[in-house]
């Protein structure tokens, strides 16, 4: 009994100690496990943080900054995955939150593009045209709420307002909705919105309005906004107000439709709606776009477990909807699309339903790891293994890459769970 008892004192002791990344430059130890969270996770949760540290990349004299890979197959500083791990890091350290954005701030060109991948086989972005979904501003201010860094967010204010007018320009139709260049700019490649599984077939989204980079386009307006006002910049924070509600109506005009009672994608060529319940349907929550009677149905489809609430909830594909499988973003979870789910519910008032599928995505993360031996890119909706997950099945040069399963070592948004606990006590 005594040896009992030390190792659980021995395991106790070891489980409050924090996670360091000191070799890096990062002075401040991790965030502990919250005390509400069960103390089985806390394995994963330091792994979590520790994989943070491992693709956290330092300066050198050819990268001459902070740079974040979102796991050691991928090299390279992504647009939205750079902007997910901030929200990791500014619970952990706001600075080194605020360096990793100006990493990819720093290769803005002079259309204000950024592109969206800073590859590190060189040293400024791919010749392409393609950024990724902008959630650079909404990352920003979320950033500076923690760190409190005026001189920071007065650096970053012109290159977030200079983004916003190319995407403004660049990005809009005529009708004031947004699209994507192509599905590998909206980060949902093989999504069945504009692909197929393999992706032998890619859609022309150019002619469609997106639902998700509609809403995202809101949010981004929302955080210029109040960062303008921050700096004392009241008439271009009016402006922002004023653009961001023009659009809100606009997609409540537009891209909500009242017989599914969803917010859907908007062919041109077909004048109809694409009715694919997906993930991306739900953005419109966390840019608070639905009016309460809109939020409740979208909150009620969310909580239906033949849809999204499944074991690990937020299949990126409703579970119930003919096109799901098991196959990327044809139906497996995404924790970046499910932590901004989670944010949309609280931001209605949901608050227990919010944490409770909170903490059982986390749950979900977190017992795969116990499974499996690591963090994932990816999860399965109904089981805590990644056997029955796919990469693009038929699409061989993607087998030869990246291998025909989610990429292990994963944090750059996986571990949005560790956030989660932190944000939803």
């Amino acid at each position: 009994m005594r040896w009992l008892l030390f190792l659980s004192l021995f395991t106790g002791m070891a489980h409050a100690k924090s996670v360091g990344c000191s070799h890096k430059g990062v002075e401040l130890p991790a965030p502990g496990l919250p005390s509400t969270a069960s103390a089985n996770w806390q394995g994963a949760y330091d792994d979590t943080h520790r994989l943070l540290c491992k693709n956290l990349k330092t300066p050198n004299v050819f990268f001459r900054g902070y740079r974040a890979r979102p796991a050691t197959p991928f090299r390279a500083a992504y647009l939205w995955d750079t902007a997910f791990i901030t929200q990791i890091w500014r619970h952990w350290d706001p600075s080194m939150a605020q360096k990793l954005l100006d990493y990819v701030f720093r290769f803005q060109r002079k259309s204000g593009l950024i592109h969206h991948a800073i590859a590190e086989i060189l040293v400024k972005p791919l010749p392409q045209r393609a950024t990724q979904p902008p959630l650079l501003s909404w990352a920003a201010w979320r950033v500076f709420e923690k760190s409190q860094d005026h001189s920071w967010l007065e650096g970053a204010y012109p290159k977030l307002k200079k983004y916003q007018d190319w995407l403004r320009l660049e990005r809009r139709h005529p009708d004031g909705l947004y699209f994507w260049h192509d599905p590998y700019e909206s980060g949902i490649d093989n999504s069945p919105r504009f692909a197929n599984r393999n992706e032998s077939f890619f859609d022309d989204t150019r002619r469609m309005a997106a639902v998700d980079m509609s809403s995202y386009i809101v949010l981004s307006l929302e955080a210029l906004e109040h960062i303008a006002e921050e700096l004392g910049l009241h008439d271009e924070a009016l402006a922002y107000n004023q653009e961001r509600e023009a659009l809100k109506a606009t997609i409540n005009a537009r891209l909500w439709d009242a017989v599914s009672g969803s917010y859907h994608d908007w062919d041109y060529r077909k004048e109809d709606f694409i009715r694919i319940h997906t993930v991306s349907d739900l953005t419109p929550l966390v840019a608070g776009i639905p009016n309460e009677a809109q939020a409740a149905l979208m909150v009620s489809r969310i909580m239906d477990p033949t849809k999204y609430n499944t074991l690990i909830p937020f299949p990126s594909v409703a579970r119930d909807e003919k096109l799901f499988v098991k196959d990327m973003w044809r139906g497996p979870v995404w924790v970046n699309m499910a932590y901004l789910g989670i944010l949309g519910m609280d931001r209605y008032g949901y608050k227990a339903e919010a944490t409770e599928l909170a903490y059982r995505l986390a749950g979900g993360v977190y017992d795969t790891w116990e499974t499996e031996g690591s963090i994932y890119e990816f999860y399965d909706p109904d089981r805590t293994d990644i056997r029955e997950l796919h990469r693009k099945k038929g699409n061989w040069w993607k087998k030869l890459t990246l291998g025909s399963k989610p990429v292990k070592g994963f944090v750059g948004w996986s571990g949005l769970v560790n956030a989660l606990l932190q944000e939803f006590p």
